[in-house]
């Protein structure tokens, strides 16, 4: 299930029945994996609770715009919600008229006036906050039969935190710091709040987050706190961490793996992928500039730089259903328009697929772009590869664009900023300079319309 159900953005027509909805941080293509996996989370531990417990009313904290406060409800709760930010209760109110969200802070005391609800679901939020602590406290009063709850946690098994700044983006803290808890932490805060038990949920999401990686440790956990010890199906009990006796000691040895030799074989049971891609980013410490030479799943050279598209590819997660698709139309001997074709990902599958027999004709007016793609195609020999320098267009012209520069925290492969640059040309229908009578393959990744408008009067592609 999409969390956006039903809900469709629009500026004009809207049908009747949808909701025209502001997009915000939370409807990135990013934070709707992060929600779905986290979705489904809810309604499996929600069914085991809702059973083993009673329950029949619940609270949101730290709501956002309503994602999770509508799970709850479809789980046959009655549910409030609450969010530090007015914007995020607007949006909400307008997504989901039937619940009602109103603004409080969860470490501000007049919270308590919203009353005990049997569930308190916390996701996404505590690690936000200044005062953790005195925040679950209040979620503990709020609390009337158990606490789910979600965390960043750093790692490590001792109960600690690290403070850090968080930037101003309608997502993060409500200052410009924050506490972010171990594990560890967390459990021993949920029990000196007053819970009895802390259960940690045995199947975390579906998520990188919630699991470690060879290229990260697991960055987040659910947790369940009970005022009263229960069975639940799912839930492993964890008791309170107990702290070390002196903290200052240099007599005791390090246990967590961080000596050299505890590195040394952390690393050694890492893919080999993971190792080489480690090193990579080390040398990069010496040598910033430095490409990471990367084998894509098709055979080609790629040489990975800084840009979102390269730390996706890095990470084998680009595209991987349309670059199946497109591989499965290529044959051996096709003429391929490559349409926008960028740093040559697609090209470089279609150079490699159509073989010597075909040819692979790759648009690019971006001079930047263009360099690399010329660059990756020199790289991986590919004579069967005609670049050229300008756009394509329903009619031939100069026209003036606008190209990104940059990286984007949204994962956006092209960037964010945008700068003028020169005119540059547009290639016009049916133009005989590039194209004979034979039958075309067009890949147009980007969907630019214009690209697909060059070819609309045409049968053969």
């Amino acid at each position: 299930m999409t969390v956006l159900k039903d809900i469709f953005v629009s500026t004009s027509a809207v049908r009747p029945g949808a909701v025209a909805i502001t997009l915000t941080e939370f409807d990135q293509r990013r934070y709707l994996r992060l929600i779905d996996a986290r979705g489904e989370t809810i309604r499996a531990v929600v069914a085991e609770l809702k059973d083993a417990l009673g329950l029949s009313t619940a609270l949101d904290a730290g709501c956002g715009v309503g994602f999770f406060a509508q799970i709850l409800q479809e789980c046959g709760l009655s549910v409030g919600a609450f969010d530090g930010r007015m914007e995020n209760i607007l949006e909400a109110r307008k997504r989901f008229p039937e619940i009602p969200f109103e603004q409080g802070d969860v470490e501000s005391p007049g919270i308590l006036a919203l009353g005990a609800f049997d569930l308190t679901l916390c996701f996404g939020l505590l690690y936000h906050l200044e005062n953790p602590m005195l925040a679950i406290r209040h979620l503990r009063a709020l609390t009337g039969k158990g606490l789910l709850l979600e965390s960043m946690c750093i790692p490590g098994n001792s109960a600690g935190m690290v403070w850090r700044e968080e930037p101003a983006a309608a997502d993060q803290s409500l200052t410009d710091i924050a506490l972010y808890p171990s594990e560890a932490c967390l459990v021993k805060m949920l029990y000196r709040a007053g819970f009895a038990a802390v259960y940690r949920v045995a199947e975390l999401p579906d998520h990188d987050d919630f699991r470690e990686t060879p290229l990260h440790a697991r960055r987040r956990t659910v947790l369940f706190a009970a005022a009263v010890p229960a069975r639940v199906a799912g839930c492993e009990k964890i008791d309170e961490p107990r702290g070390a006796p002196d903290p200052w000691s240099k007599t005791a040895a390090s246990k967590d793996g961080a000596s050299i030799a505890g590195r040394i074989w952390q690393f050694l049971q890492r893919p080999r992928r993971a190792q080489y891609v480690s090193l990579a980013y080390r040398a990069r410490r010496v040598f910033p500039e430095m490409p990471i030479p990367l084998r894509l799943p098709f055979g080609a050279w790629w040489l990975a730089q800084k840009s979102a598209l390269d730390d996706d590819l890095i990470h084998d997660g680009f595209e991987e259903a349309e670059i199946a698709f497109v591989e499965m139309l290529l044959q051996p001997g096709m003429t391929v328009v490559d349409a926008g074709a960028n740093h040559g990902l697609y090209t470089l599958l279609a150079s490699k697929r159509v073989g010597r027999s075909g040819r692979v004709i790759a648009f690019e007016p971006s001079p930047r772009e263009r360099k690399r793609l010329r660059r990756h195609l020199w790289v991986n020999r590919c004579k069967n590869v005609n670049v050229q320098s300008c756009a394509l267009g329903d009619e031939r012209r100069q026209a003036r664009r606008a190209y990104y520069f940059g990286v984007v925290e949204t994962g956006d492969p092209c960037g964010s900023a945008r700068s003028a640059h020169p005119a540059v040309g547009v290639c016009g229908a049916r133009d005989d300079r590039f194209f004979d009578a034979r039958g075309l393959l067009l890949v147009c990744a980007d969907g630019e319309p214009q690209s697909a408008a060059y070819f609309h009067t045409s049968q053969d592609v």
